[in-house]
């Protein structure tokens, strides 16, 4: 199916031998994401669910990133606007709930730098293959918010005790410590992304794209979920606005203790 319906200016959509390649493409600025780009995100993976010889999606970055979290100079300039609306465009374009749902199987094809934001992407889809180069983090504590996102696709993944501390300390990982807790699914070599992931679609395709679809159905059933609205009480917190401000003006925030 040719797409003639959707635009993409901040990811490329491309489909391949059935497969879908979503390509988030702000490499100067380490794949972060604008609202625009979440939107595209979830209207790229919905357009691959609707195209009948689709079967599988692949998610991947530009650069040396596959994708950090929101683009912080945009959260902060819907923070601080007066209308009560702004920050509802992030409800709106939140692809989570797109990519974890999707119909077709997902893989988080991990170039490089997978945190926050990239992070919920990558832990969103049905499987994750990193290069080894790639590092994995949950930041969002140390500009003061608390996605409610996190929790809710990493538990599922991870022990609680892992979950708290990459979501309290806010450091990151090694692609081989997130494969060893199993964050991810496998780690390759740097330079073997491509064709490893062409391998790993081969072995998929070994099984009944129905079969996956109604396992995925199955799974989903019992993995927790976290609604977009939720995202809403982090943002509001006066703590967030202090540690956007500091990022943006390059000193440490001034958290209460």
């Amino acid at each position: 199916m040719t797409n003639t319906f959707i635009t993409f200016e901040q990811l490329e959509y491309n489909v391949v031998d059935s497969a879908a390649y979503i390509r988030l493409n702000r490499p100067d600025v380490l794949n972060s994401f604008t609202t625009q780009l979440y939107g595209e995100v979830k209207n790229a993976v919905r357009l691959a669910n609707s195209d009948p010889d689709v079967d599988i999606i692949v998610i991947t970055g530009t650069g040396r990133a596959f994708a950090t979290g929101g683009d912080l100079e945009e959260v902060l300039s819907r923070m601080e606007d007066e209308n009560p609306l702004a920050l509802y465009a992030y409800d709106d374009n939140m692809p989570f709930d797109a990519v974890k749902y999707s119909s077709k199987t997902t893989i988080a094809a991990v170039n490089g730098i997978c945190v926050a934001g990239g992070l919920a992407i990558a832990s969103a889809c049905d499987l994750q293959i990193a290069v080894r180069s790639a590092v994995f983090g949950a930041p969002e504590a140390r500009i003061g918010l608390a996605s409610s996102m996190m929790p809710s696709l990493l538990l599922s993944k991870i022990s609680l005790s892992k979950l708290k501390y990459l979501l309290y300390t806010a450091k990151s990982i090694s692609a081989t410590e997130a494969e060893r807790i199993g964050l991810i699914t496998q780690v390759v070599e740097d330079g073997t992304l491509e064709e490893k992931v062409q391998e790993l679609i081969k072995d998929i395709r070994k099984t009944s794209p129905n079969a996956r679809s109604l396992y995925a159905e199955y799974i989903n059933r019992m993995l927790p979920t976290a609604p977009n609205s939720d995202l809403q009480r982090g943002f509001r917190s006066e703590e967030c606005r202090e540690g956007l401000r500091a990022f943006s003006e390059k000193r440490n925030p001034g958290y209460q203790r």
